[in-house]
């Protein structure tokens, strides 16, 4: 056994999986132990996180005539027509036809391609729950259900029963990055975040065109060098832990940033065209990352990207469509870019959100949920079909908890230990960055080759 192996599976073993990752030094061990290990090929995670909390119970609509009679009741004026949805290849489900909403047209034929899946009724959970179980009080459930702030968390760090500091994507880093490489594993186009932030690694930011830049202090620009020269003077003179930190951090931002936009200036023409929204543009920035990833030595990359405006309580007619398509058209864009590359079988996308909406209308639109659908896109993904267990489109079913809440038949850390395995992670690993995994019986869903 290596030595990073046992430092590793000791480390587990001291408490159990919380304790590994709750402490900061044990953590720095595991770090230690992993930090040698080294990479021959490239992959990359997109997180499309969808702020607000999306509706996906419309993404898939049941076609067969009387599972489609149950959904147009219980979905009312919210419901697909059917000869609108887009007729989907299944074999997973037990819906025996599905179709997709017409909005998302752009990614329905990578779907029919094998290049697709989607995940059934995904949500934060600590342990499986039946609604047995909340009716009775025997569940333990994610505390302050139904909440942004508090659900986002929860999908973020996949650890709801605590205030965790870090997220699986950061403690993910921890455990596979080279800390030593010029630039962190964890690419961010929203800033911080708790889902890419580690113990050791921190998410680094981009805007649409690339790293932010410090103006007025660029010592390429004759007119700035006087400023740059006198703010490298100050630096050289800080005491202090906050001083030193602070002139650490101005520093950095100025180097690394230099390094990226000097590295996207090599990239290739993307002949790809992307729409003109806020959205692509991000998704677009990204596949300019991933041409000339191999300037930043990062062999392994994640990204961050939102999309905001699912919280549809009122006007969902109007909005929900039109937040499917700014989507489906960024993520097909998106797509066909790392095809042009010839990275799109080292690159997988997948969306996450604050939570699923109620299966019922309130009028104008749905209310905070629990359970949803998802998207994962690439070429390595085992896609044209549907992973997972698709919530019952009724009211009162045992997929109800009440008011239309589904109940999740897949935890959050089900999902990510999917992905992460696809990354690199072992078995003992995801452990590690998934404390709750091991409350479950399947840790791979299978929609990952």
């Amino acid at each position: 056994m290596q030595r990073r192996d046992f430092l590793k599976r000791s480390l587990v073993s001291l408490g159990g999986a919380s304790s590994l990752w709750a402490t900061t030094s044990q953590f720095n061990l595991v770090s230690a132990a992993t930090s040698a290990q080294s990479f021959n090929d490239y992959k990359a995670l997109v997180c499309v996180f969808l702020l607000g909390g999306n509706d996906s119970l419309n993404m898939l609509i049941p076609t067969d005539q009387s599972a489609y009679q149950q959904y147009a009741a219980t979905r009312q004026n919210l419901a697909v027509a059917l000869d609108a949805a887009l007729p989907l290849s299944v074999t997973n489900t037990q819906y025996s036809t599905l179709g997709l909403h017409p909005s998302l047209a752009a990614l329905h034929s990578i779907y029919e391609q094998g290049n697709m899946a989607l995940v059934a009724n995904v949500g934060p959970l600590i342990e499986p729950v039946t609604k047995e179980d909340v009716l009775v009080g025997r569940a333990v459930l994610p505390p302050q259900l139904f909440s942004h702030s508090d659900q986002q968390n929860h999908w973020q760090t996949a650890h709801p029963q605590q205030a965790a500091l870090t997220g699986w994507a950061g403690r993910m880093a921890d455990m596979l990055s080279d800390t030593s490489a010029p630039i962190s594993m964890n690419l961010s186009m929203a800033g911080n975040n708790l889902w890419q932030t580690g113990t050791l690694v921190l998410p680094f930011a981009l805007s649409n065109q690339g790293a932010e830049v410090l103006e007025g202090i660029n010592p390429d620009q004759e007119w700035q060098r006087p400023n740059a020269a006198f703010l490298d003077r100050i630096h050289a003179g800080t005491e202090g832990m906050f001083a030193t930190q602070f002139a650490t951090m101005v520093d950095r931002t100025r180097t690394r940033g230099g390094l990226v936009n000097g590295a996207l200036a090599l990239g290739p023409e993307l002949n790809t065209a992307f729409p003109a929204t806020r959205f692509a543009e991000q998704m677009r920035l990204v596949a300019n990352m991933i041409s000339v990833q191999q300037h930043l030595e990062q062999p392994r990359q994640v990204y961050f990207v939102t999309l905001g405006g699912w919280d549809t309580h009122d006007n969902q007619l109007a909005d929900h469509p039109a937040l499917l398509m700014e989507l489906a058209e960024g993520m097909a864009a998106f797509y066909n870019a790392t095809s042009e590359l010839g990275v799109s079988e080292q690159v997988t996308a997948f969306t996450a959100s604050d939570f699923g909406r109620t299966l019922t209308s309130n009028g104008d639109g749905t209310d905070h949920g629990w359970g949803g659908n998802h998207i994962v896109l690439g070429d390595a993904v085992q896609g044209a079909d549907v992973y997972g267990q698709l919530p019952e489109m009724a009211l009162n079913s045992n997929d109800d908890m009440g008011d239309g809440r589904m109940i999740p038949t897949l935890s959050v850390d089900q999902y990510a230990a999917t992905l992460a395995r696809w990354f690199g992670l072992s078995d003992t690993e995801l452990t590690g960055i998934l404390p709750n995994l091991t409350h479950f019986n399947q840790h791979d869903v299978g929609f990952m080759d």
